[in-house]
Formats: structure tokens, sequence, C-alpha cells
């Protein structure tokens, strides 16, 4: 079934304000001034008047937290830049509502395709994960190591965990806060997302997949480390598997807001 389709028909079940759910999504942002406006916006006119576009500054140095602000977002920032999992524990604890989505700041995801995320949710789903690779790949959206990467480490995790996940990597994900609060997460970087879907799958989460498109960065480059950032994610589905102990380890659980930026 084509993207067009699935999306007007997840737009038919989407949570509405009528029904008591509020959406609260969260983009973790480092140096991202030029693309984080848009991305604000777009995320702002698929959502109800209840619900709230939360940007976590991660300690960038240019204009991100000003353009979210004055596109509309609550802007929570950290100093100095911690990474994304820093950034995205820091999202779960300040995410207000009942469903949280996560959309990344560079533009890559469409805030149109929400929906597609919050349909299931409101059919029963734990979390639902953004695929690429069940949906659609633009021309640019993805590098050629970072693509076979992908498919490998979802290769690996379904192997070891026995589930079948086809986008392991995705960023652009939708949860019911209650139970992403349910787990303690201690990632620092890129190793966030698997993280956060291995601890689902071992939990019991009911987690389904949906069909997503990926585009090409409209300014800028990522700041994913090809090597450090794949072998920490390496590392992270080996230490999960094995049931090695962690470090320092972060509470998700809402803690009161301290520092908010409106500019």
């Amino acid at each position: 079934m084509r993207l067009p389709n699935l999306l007007r028909r997840a737009r038919r079940t989407i949570p509405t304000q009528s029904s008591g759910v509020k959406v609260c999504v969260v983009i973790a942002a480092y140096n991202e001034g030029p693309n984080i406006g848009p991305v604000v916006r777009g995320v702002r006119a698929v959502l109800g008047p209840g619900d709230e576009v939360l940007v976590v500054d991660d300690g960038s140095v240019d204009d991100t937290s000003a353009n979210a602000a004055a596109a509309g977002a609550r802007v929570v920032r950290q100093e100095p830049n911690a990474g994304k999992g820093r950034a995205i524990i820091r999202g779960i604890q300040e995410a207000t509502g009942d469903v949280v989505v996560f959309i990344d700041g560079d533009g890559q995801d469409l805030p149109e395709e929400i929906p597609l995320l919050l349909g299931p949710i409101a059919q029963g789903a734990d979390m639902v994960n953004g695929s690429k690779f069940i949906g659609r790949l633009k021309e640019g959206a993805i590098s050629r190591p970072n693509y076979y990467g992908n498919l490998f480490m979802s290769a690996f995790i379904n192997l070891l965990f026995g589930v079948k996940i086809t986008d392991s990597q995705s960023g652009f994900r939708a949860w019911r806060l209650d139970k992403l609060r349910e787990m303690k997460i201690d990632a620092k970087e890129y190793e966030i997302e698997t993280e956060m879907l291995i601890k689902a799958v071992k939990a019991g989460f009911t987690v389904v997949e949906a069909p997503v498109t990926r585009d090409k960065r409209a300014f800028g480059s990522t700041s994913f480390k090809r090597v450090r950032n794949g072998t920490r994610i390496l590392f992270t589905i080996l230490r999960l598997r094995l049931g090695t102990g962690t470090t320092t380890i972060v509470s998700t659980r809402r803690r009161a807001v301290t520092r908010e930026a409106h500019t």
C-alpha cells in the first residue's frame, strides 16, 4: 500500500484532544539552526492545540534555541553538549502528556507522517518504530556505509532477540509515555535508539513498525561518527544480550523543568 494511502488511514485513527490524549513531540538538536524552524512548524501543523513541541538543545553554539522558540516550541537547553542520548533522556524527563513522539531536528523525517506513528498507538501499541526500509528512502537520504550498517545492526538484533525489526536505528518513533518511563536508560550518544528498542522488547512491550519517508538534509552535516558510534551501538547490543552491568544509569521519570529558553 502506498504511503499517501497509509497516511490517510492513519489520520482517521490519530489520538485527538477530544479523546483526552495529549501528544508531546520531542526533538533533540545540536547546531541545527537552519533546519529546526521548519521542523517545528511542520510538527505544529499536525498537532492539536493542546499538544506540545519540546526541543532539547544539546549545547548548540548557533541559533537553534532561538529559531525553535520562534517557531513555537518549548525549548530546554543543556550545557555543555552531552550527546544525543542524554538529550533524549532529558526530553523524556521534561515531556508532558500521554504519548511522546521523537523526530530528528535535521529535517530528514517528515512531520506530516507523525499520524502514521500515532495510529498504531491509538490501537494499542506501546512503541511504534518508523522504518525507512519498509517506507521510502529519497536520494541522498543515507550514505551507503550507514545504509548497510543499519541493516547489519537490525539483523544482529533480530538474531539475538528473536524479533523482526527492519530499522533499529530509526530516530522517528512514538511511545506511550508511561511505558517509556518504566525503563532505565543510560545511553549517552547515538546508541540511544538501540537501547530503547531492545529494552522495550525485553520488557514485553508491544512494538510495531510503520513505513515512513527519509529525506536528505537541507543544511549542515550529521555529527554521527561512523566508527565511534557504530562501535558503541554494537557494544550496546552485546551488553544487553549478555546482561552485563552498566555504570551511570539516568532515570527517565519526569522531573521539574529547570531551564527554559523562550527567546
